[in-house]
């Protein structure tokens, strides 16, 4: 199957709008409306606990209740995947356009 040219690579030219801190933010909004809860007991005796050493977006906290660690992607799907945030909420927008695998792959990878 022939792909489209590189003009029409990155359908709507989508991946110059989202990066990973956009993503984490929308994360944060979605997850904690009002406060920050513990991903693992639920309570809301958390404190900020700087950010991550590979990916400065991602948020780390500290829950004073059960006094466990853990950071904006605890809990989701997105938690222990490699991939930058950005690339997954693609996969998951073009999923949504009923893109086929070949064709997200083609739009997701940098080398193209």
């Amino acid at each position: 199957m022939k792909m489209a040219g590189k003009g029409s690579h990155n359908i709507l030219n989508i991946r110059g709008i989202i990066n990973d801190a956009k993503c984490f933010h929308t994360v944060r909004e979605l997850r904690w409306s009002d406060r920050v809860g513990c991903a693992h007991r639920g309570s809301d005796t958390v404190v900020k606990h700087g950010r991550d050493e590979t990916r400065s977006e991602r948020q780390r906290y500290h829950c004073r209740n059960c006094n466990r660690y853990f950071d904006d992607l605890t809990g989701t799907i997105f938690e222990g995947r490699h991939e930058p945030l950005s690339i997954w909420i693609l996969c998951l927008y073009f999923m949504g356009l009923n893109l086929s695998n070949s064709r997200i792959a083609y739009e997701l990878d940098p080398d193209t």
